[in-house]
Formats: structure tokens, C-alpha cells, sequence
């Protein structure tokens, strides 16, 4: 059964990634370029398997959307037991990166303009955001306040983006750059950190 689980996760990222990656050369009006990346771990305390996927999408007119997706599966249900979505707008700028690379770049991405933020199933009972949340700073709710700061019942939309909005890098590979290296493909080099993914759990 853990095999399958895993095999399963392994799919489900591949196949996220494959739909990603056919946005690289633009698919909408406004959509310039798209990247992804990701990964799978095992959750060692709870036995279950977690699914990661980032993608990138940089807009012609300097604007930007990033997604995290995780998709968590438990050893002894195939069924999906968690899955967080989390998408980031707002401005942003490249230039060539700075690791010296020829075909990577560097996204700048500006503090969030909007951050919208979900998740459902009992994968996340025990998280500092538990269980089935949906948060949309552009469309904030008393019910959200609730749940993201029961103490104090004092955050907004406002105070969201102020705690969780952040200046980000992130570093892709551009095979425009090289288009002779078939080597190369749409990816995010490494997977940015998020304020945000560490305080939710």
C-alpha cells in the first residue's frame, strides 16, 4: 500500500508539473512566462506522504502568480487527506541571475497585492491553520478573522498581507535563453521559502 501511495503522489505532482509546463510559451493574452518546480516528502511523524508543486506565471505587463499546492496522502487510504492551495499576486521585475547561469533568471516578486489561501480535508486537523479554511485578502470576512487569529479577533485582510506579504526571489530556467540545449525546460530552480506555509503548519 505504500507503494502505491507513493507512486500515486509521484503521479499526481508529475502530472500537475506536465500541465504546468505546456503554459511555457503562453497559452493567454497576458501570460509571458510560466514555470514549475516541486517534490515529494514523507511525513516520518503521521506516516503520510506529501506532494509539493510550484508554479510561476509572469504576465506581460510585469505582473505575477505564484501558486504552492500540497497534496497529502495517507499509507492505508489512497484517497487524498490534505490539499492547500495558496496564490500570491501582485508586481514584479527579472534580471540575469546572480548564480552566473546564462539560461536562469531572477523574479524579483514584489509584497502581494492579494493573497488567497485554502485547504480542506483532516490532513490539516492539527496545523496552526486547522482544518477546512478558506483566507482571501481581497475579500476578507469576519469568518476568516476567526480563524486565523481567534485570540485577539482583531485581523483583517489588511493586517494578513502586512504579516505575510513578502519580497521574494525566485530563480528560474529559461530555455528561450538556449533554445539548442533540449536539456533545458520551464523550472523553478529551488523552491522559495514562505512566511506564510511555515506559520500555517
Amino acid at each position: 500500500m505504500k507503494k502505491f501511495v507513493k507512486t500515486l503522489a509521484l503521479a499526481l505532482s508529475v502530472l500537475t508539473l506536465a500541465l504546468t509546463l505546456t503554459a511555457c510559451s503562453g497559452g493567454s493574452a497576458g501570460l509571458s512566462k510560466a514555470f514549475a518546480g516541486g517534490g515529494s516528502r514523507y511525513l516520518d511523524g503521521i506516516g503520510w506522504y506529501a506532494s509539493d508543486v510550484y508554479t510561476l506565471k509572469v504576465n506581460a505587463d510585469d505582473t505575477y502568480e505564484l501558486t504552492f499546492q500540497e497534496h497529502i496522502f495517507g499509507t492505508t487510504d489512497p484517497g487524498i487527506k490534505g490539499l492547500r492551495t495558496i496564490i500570491y499576486t501582485g508586481k514584479c521585475s527579472s534580471a540575469a541571475s546572480s548564480d552566473g547561469w546564462e539560461t536562469h533568471v531572477d523574479y524579483t516578486l514584489q509584497p502581494a497585492e492579494r493573497i488567497y489561501f485554502e485547504q480542506h480535508e483532516k490532513g490539516y486537523g492539527r496545523s496552526a491553520f486547522s482544518g477546512h479554511m478558506v483566507l482571501d485578502t481581497a475579500n476578507w470576512t469576519e469568518a476568516m478573522t476567526s480563524a486565523v487569529d481567534p485570540e485577539n479577533n482583531a485581523m483583517d485582510g489588511k493586517a494578513f498581507l502586512a504579516e505575510y506579504a513578502e519580497t521574494l526571489t525566485v530563480t528560474v530556467e529559461d530555455p528561450t535563453l538556449d533554445p539548442e540545449d533540449v536539456s533545458l525546460g520551464c523550472r523553478i530552480v529551488a523552491n522559495p521559502e514562505l512566511k506564510l506555509l511555515a506559520a500555517a503548519g
